[in-house]
Parts: C-alpha cells; sequence; structure tokens
C-alpha cells in the first residue's frame, strides 16, 4: 500500500509553494527481544513480518484445544518482555523503502500503531532502502498478547505533511520474565496461544497471580478425570521426565494422573519465567476426604479398582490408598486444588 500525492502545502505566508512527492513502504518488521519462540517446533528467524510473504497461520490443532482456529495467528510470532522485566527491551528494527522524493528532506517521523502499542522511529527521506532502529514508546505492564495489522504513517516537517506506509500483519506476546527449561532456548508459540486464551494469563504480572491462574486451569478447567481405576499417566513419563505438552493442551484422553498434573503446572509455568520444584514422595498412603480432580469430594482414589465409593469410612476394607504422589511448590506452598471446605479451614 503506497500513498503520498503531490499536494500544495502553504510553508509561511510569503514562501513559495512548492509541489512534493513522496511514496514509501514498510518491507521487513523485526522486534528485537531476547526470547526465542517457535512454531510447529521449529524456531522462527526473523523478520517477523516481511512484504510478500503470508504470515497468516491457519493453525489447525486450534480447535482441538477449544481455542478459535481463525484468530490472526502468525506464522512468525514474536514475544518481548513487559516493563520492568529483567533485560526488557522496546527495541524494533524496520525496514523502509523510499520509492519517491521529491521537493522533501532530512527525517521524517516514522509511527506504527497496533492496539495501544505505538513503535517510533526516525527514517531519512532519501530514496532508497533504510533499516531504521524503532522503539516501543511504552512496553505492557503486565501479560499481553497482540495479533493483527501494525497501521504504519510517515510525517515530516519540510513541507509538513503525512503519508500512509501500509500495514504489517504480526503476532506478538509480552511476557513477564524470560522462559526457562524446558523453554529456555525456544518458547513455543502454542503454548503462549493456549496459557493467554484458554488460561486467561493476559493481565497478569506476578509470580503468585500466574501460578495460582495456571493451577486453577489445570485442576479444574480443563475437563480432565482422575483415573480412579488405576492412576496410570496419560501425558507423562516421569522417569525419563517427558511431557506430551500438545497432547494435554489437546486433551486427547479424558483421564489423568497427578504425575500429569504436576508435569503440566511446572511446563506451563516455564513458558512465563516462572520456576517451580516438581516433588515427589513414594510412599504416600491414605487421603482425607478432597476435590479429586473431576471426581470431586473423595478419600478412596481408586474406587473403581474395587466397586466402592468415592467417600468411604476411615476403616472401610475398600479404602484405597496412594502408593506414590507428584505435585509442585512454590516458595514453599504447595500448588493444588482444594475443596471449598477447606480453603475455608485453611484461611
Amino acid at each position: 500500500m503506497e500513498i503520498g500525492e503531490a499536494v500544495n502545502v502553504p510553508v509561511a505566508a510569503s514562501a513559495e509553494l512548492k509541489e512534493w512527492k513522496l511514496r514509501a513502504e514498510i518491507l521487513e518488521v523485526t522486534f528485537k527481544g531476547t526470547i526465542k519462540v517457535s512454531r510447529s517446533q521449529a524456531a522462527i528467524a526473523p523478520p517477523h513480518w516481511k512484504k510478500g510473504e503470508d504470515v497468516n497461520d491457519v493453525w489447525t490443532d486450534a480447535k482441538e484445544m477449544g481455542l478459535p482456529q481463525e484468530a490472526a495467528y502468525s506464522k512468525k510470532p514474536a514475544a518481548m518482555l513487559i516493563h520492568g522485566a529483567a533485560g526488557a527491551t522496546k527495541d524494533v528494527e524496520v525496514k523502509v523503502k523510499v520509492i519517491e522524493a521529491e521537493n522533501v528532506s532530512g527525517e521524517g517521523d516514522l509511527l506504527g500503531r497496533l492496539g495501544d502499542v505505538e513503535i517510533a522511529a526516525k527514517v531519512p527521506l532519501g530514496v532508497g532502502e533504510h533499516v531504521v532502529k524503532a522503539q516501543i514508546k511504552t512496553l505492557p505492564y503486565r501479560i499481553a498478547w497482540y495479533r493483527g495489522s501494525i497501521e504504519w504513517g510517515g510525517s515530516f516537517a519540510d513541507p509538513g505533511a503525512c503519508i500512509v506506509l501500509g500495514e504489517s500483519d504480526v503476532e506478538v506476546f509480552f511476557l513477564p520474565a524470560v522462559p526457562i527449561i524446558p523453554f529456555a532456548d525456544v518458547v513455543w508459540a502454542e503454548a503462549l496461544r493456549f496459557l493467554c486464551n484458554r488460561m486467561g494469563v493476559v493481565g497478569l504480572s506476578t509470580r503468585e497471580e500466574i501460578i495460582e491462574k495456571i493451577t486453577r486451569y489445570c485442576h479444574m478447567g480443563h475437563g480432565l478425570e482422575y483415573d480412579t481405576l488405576e492412576g496410570r499417566p496419560r501425558y507423562g513419563r516421569m522417569r525419563a521426565r517427558q511431557f506430551r505438552l500438545n497432547a494435554y493442551m489437546k486433551g486427547e484422553d479424558p483421564e489423568c494422573c497427578c504425575y500429569d498434573q504436576a508435569s503440566a503446572v511446572q511446563v506451563f509455568a516455564a513458558a512465563l519465567g516462572v520456576s517451580t520444584e516438581w516433588l515427589f514422595m513414594e510412599p504416600y498412603g491414605f487421603i482425607h476426604t478432597t476435590n479429586l480432580i473431576g471426581v470431586g469430594a473423595c478419600n478412596n482414589p481408586f474406587y473403581r479398582s474395587n466397586g466402592g465409593d468415592k467417600v468411604v469410612m476411615r476403616f472401610n476394607p475398600k479404602r484405597t490408598s496412594f502408593g506414590s504422589h507428584a505435585f509442585c511448590r512454590m516458595d514453599g506452598k504447595i500448588l493444588g486444588n482444594r475443596s471449598p471446605a477447606q480453603a475455608a479451614r485453611a484461611s
């Protein structure tokens, strides 16, 4: 898109009116954050938008994950850090091509808008390609997820006018910290989308807010049910330290166990740079009546194995126990789901 029709602009009351021309376009946009992002488990190489390239990502797994299938996802998403995060940068590299310049001189002001995010830079007005160092005026203060078109415009003082330079389709995440293991090298765009949409972390900033949102979702919002027959893991291999993240997000198996849930909490938290401890206890034993995931009030976790009830008397011969248990801890606090009665007793 190129706009720059010649117009007459009075510079001063006695100045000579001059006809000017300026045509320019955006060629590339690169967000210069330190976080590397992958899509379909392949690391994304900049630029994050380039003229002539179709970056629209028709994400086929989105529907299975309960996400909108077409929601302006990009094949080349980027991630930056929020305001105040260690290592945060506002830098954006923009390649601009000035196609025609007549009776204009010096530098112009480049401005891009993506929602409430503004990107600004000075750009030379001479004909040719220019790589300019732009900056985001104000970084978001909380987790944010932007997807859509940056609308670019240019203005210049001599002779005093504005032009439109077109649009760049992007997807950008603003995170509270650099992702950690298993995302220390590159973080999945799919996991960030899931966190922002299904888990609802947009607008959060503190570790405590984030881990509470993730834990509550995994235990109460994902729709899984504890395997009350065997307690077999469906998504994680504890001894091999493996977790089937994509399968978990799609909910490929309706059942789970504590290993799956502990792994899910830890992995999703890591994508946002929040560190947790993965704890394992063996033997474990009987449990008090608790809100077992997808089951409800239960003190007999394997009741299906012997035809017992979910809740039984303390010394009932059909009462079953955990042989082992896995869970997460952050800052000395155990992360998990509690019944309203338990929450009331703890308060």
